[in-house]
C-alpha cells in the first residue's frame, strides 16, 4: 500500500500589478521627498496596499529604492539600444539615441528624484554604491559598446570608449539639468532637447569622427 505524501505549499504568486503600484508610489515620494523622510507606510498608503504587501514584495525601503533606479536605467538603455535605428547613419542614429535618452533624463519623474537624492547618497556609501550600480553604472557601458561599435567600423576614432560615452553624455545634458534643478528654467521641451542633442553630437563627431566623416557638412 502506497503512502501519500503531503504536498508542500507553495507560496502565493505575488502580484505584478501590486508590485507595479508599489514602484510607482515609491517614485511619487522619492521625488517630493528627502528619502530619510519615505517610510514604507508612506508607501503602502500611497500604492493602496498593505504594509504587510509592501515588504512582500521588498526587504527594505533600499532595495525598492534600488529597484527604481534599476527600471529607469532600463528605460534608458531601451533608448540606447533600439533596434529601430541600428541601420540609421552613425549622426543620425545619435541623435535618435540622444533624444530618446535625454527625454527621460529631463523628464520630471528623472529630475525630481535627481533633486532629492544628494544629501541621501552623501550620508550613505552604501546607498549611493547601489544607486550607482543600479542607474549610471549600467547605462553608460552601453552608450561605450555603441560607440566601439561605430569605432570598429572605422566611423570613430577613440582611445577610450567609456570616456567617449561621459563626453557624448555632457555634450547631450549641456546646463539643461542644472537649469531646470536650480529653477532657473521651465520645462524642458522636445525642440529644446532635440536642438541641444544635435548640436552635441556635432560637436563630438568634429572631434571623435575619422577625417572622411568629418568632412561631412552636416558635422559642422
Amino acid at each position: 500500500m502506497s503512502c501519500l505524501l503531503p504536498r508542500s505549499r507553495a507560496g502565493r504568486p505575488k502580484d505584478p500589478a501590486k508590485r507595479g503600484a508599489i514602484v510607482a508610489a515609491g517614485m511619487q515620494l522619492f521625488t517630493k521627498h528627502p528619502f530619510d523622510m519615505v517610510t514604507m507606510e508612506m508607501i503602502a498608503t500611497q500604492a493602496s496596499v498593505s504594509k504587510m504587501t509592501v515588504y512582500s514584495h521588498f526587504a527594505d525601503k533600499e532595495t525598492l529604492f534600488e529597484t527604481i533606479a534599476i527600471s529607469v536605467s532600463d528605460r534608458m538603455i531601451a533608448a540606447i539600444v533600439n533596434t529601430d535605428h541600428h541601420d540609421m547613419p552613425l549622426y543620425e542614429r545619435l541623435i535618435a539615441t540622444g533624444i530618446g535618452f535625454l527625454t527621460i533624463l529631463m523628464g520630471p519623474d528623472v529630475m525630481g528624484l535627481s533633486q532629492m537624492l544628494p544629501t541621501a547618497l552623501r550620508s550613505s556609501h552604501s546607498l549611493a554604491l547601489r544607486f550607482y550600480e543600479a542607474g549610471p553604472g549600467r547605462v553608460k557601458p552601453v552608450l561605450a559598446a555603441l560607440l566601439s561599435e561605430a569605432a570598429s567600423k572605422g566611423l570613430l576614432h577613440i582611445d577610450d570608449a567609456h570616456l567617449a560615452a561621459e563626453d557624448l553624455f555632457a555634450l547631450w545634458e549641456g546646463g539643461m539639468r542644472a537649469e531646470l534643478g536650480c529653477g532657473l528654467s521651465g520645462p524642458i521641451t522636445a525642440e529644446q532637447i532635440a536642438s541641444r542633442v544635435k548640436r552635441g553630437t556635432q560637436v563630438f563627431l568634429r572631434a571623435y569622427a575619422v577625417s572622411v566623416h568629418r568632412e561631412n557638412p552636416q558635422f559642422q
